[in-house]
């Protein structure tokens, strides 16, 4: 009989592992890969805040420092933001998953790979930390966080910078986006997309995208496949002796799908009442805690992306002019990249409101 079970060996399981056994716990994880860290599908791109306040010192898991973002409107325009601060860096995560792990490993907690869950394993507490999987859920009955497929490459090309983030929205992606992240020598490009098959969409914007074309892919490194979560946290975390972490609990940013750093910071919290679970106070004491710090952030960038996924591309193209005109994107320089609610806010306390009417009436039809 184990303590605490968690099964996943990414980020937010490694983390809430780590916080039940500094806690007292013991602390099994399983991880059904043969290492921690591989394969890689993840873009790598979080705040250097976020980074912080995860590993402390971060500069050996470091591929690139992102200065600027240009972000494409759907007819190719491009409006460029510069930080100054360096507020995003993109990071490697294979080493990140390793640092995790020893800490982990430190902490006392016992780390099998090459593991696959299975329903008869023994436990007081589990940790849902499967990602978009759903083995753990559907044996225990819980919530799928709602995702969507999405295609990456790993492309070399002539014209590198190594210091910007591309975002391109518009067709290329439905309901989505598609992205450059610069990682040391090479970019990874990708999209997620709400219908169509993400690899056909890949290629057709690498070959037919004017504003990717310049980049001159020269070789063709690896092509990887994943799902983005875009739904934000599921309805119940909780659900009798289980809890959802990470992915699995859709702890991801519903505007990025971005999931590192929030879905590490809210593991803490699930691995601390896992631990006091097993001293007899309740599991649910997760839910109440992250809802406090979170929950509102999570509702603004849920409303957010639905309001986005519903805009026209005509409407989109002329609520990114006036953003741009009236110095707003400039001013996004300064926002938190993992807890968004608060430019969302200013956004909608702005002139650009008027654009979010009638993307928000049509999400009334969404399935």
């Amino acid at each position: 009989m184990r303590e605490i079970l968690v099964v996943g060996g990414g980020p937010s399981g490694l983390t809430a592992a780590t916080e039940a056994a500094l806690a007292g716990a013991e602390v099994t994880v399983v991880e059904e890969d043969k290492e921690i860290g591989r394969p890689d599908h993840c873009a790598g791109l979080v705040s250097r805040e976020g980074l912080q306040k995860i590993l402390g010192g971060y500069e050996c898991v470091l591929l690139s420092r992102i200065r600027r973002v240009r972000v494409f409107s759907p007819r190719g325009r491009m409006y460029e933001i510069t930080t100054s601060d360096e507020k995003a860096a993109v990071i490697d995560r294979e080493k990140f998953d390793k640092e995790l792990m020893k800490r982990a490993e430190r902490a006392g907690v016992e780390i099998l790979t090459g593991t696959l869950y299975d329903p008869s394993m023994n436990f007081k507490v589990i940790i849902n930390a499967e990602g978009t999987k759903s083995r753990v859920a559907q044996s225990i009955g819980l919530e799928v966080p709602r995702s969507i497929p999405a295609a990456q490459v790993d492309v070399e090309v002539k014209n590198f910078e190594d210091d910007v983030v591309e975002i391109y929205t518009g067709g290329w992606a439905p309901g989505f986006f598609a992205w450059t992240v610069p990682r040391r020598d090479h970019l990874r490009v990708g999209l997620a997309a709400g219908r169509g098959l993400p690899k056909e969409l890949l290629n057709k914007f690498m070959e037919k995208n004017e504003g990717f074309a310049n980049k001159l892919v020269t070789r063709v490194l690896r092509e990887l496949y994943g799902k983005v979560v875009v739904g934000g946290p599921i309805k119940a975390t909780v659900k009798g002796k289980a809890v959802s972490v990470g992915d699995a609990g859709g702890f991801a940013k519903p505007t990025t799908g971005g999931g590192v750093i929030l879905g590490c910071l809210t593991a803490k919290l699930a691995g601390v009442a896992a631990a006091g679970a097993i001293k007899g106070s309740s599991l649910s004491e997760f839910e109440r805690r992250w809802k406090a710090l979170y929950w509102r952030d999570f509702e603004r960038m849920r409303l957010a992306a639905k309001i986005f996924r519903n805009m026209r591309e005509e409407e989109l193209e002329r609520a990114m002019a006036e953003a741009y005109s009236g110095g707003l994107l400039d001013k996004l320089a300064g926002y938190d990249m993992d807890l968004q609610g608060s430019v969302i806010a200013k956004i909608a306390r702005s002139r650009l409101v008027r654009y979010a009417v009638l993307p928000l009436l049509r999400s009334l039809f969404e399935e």
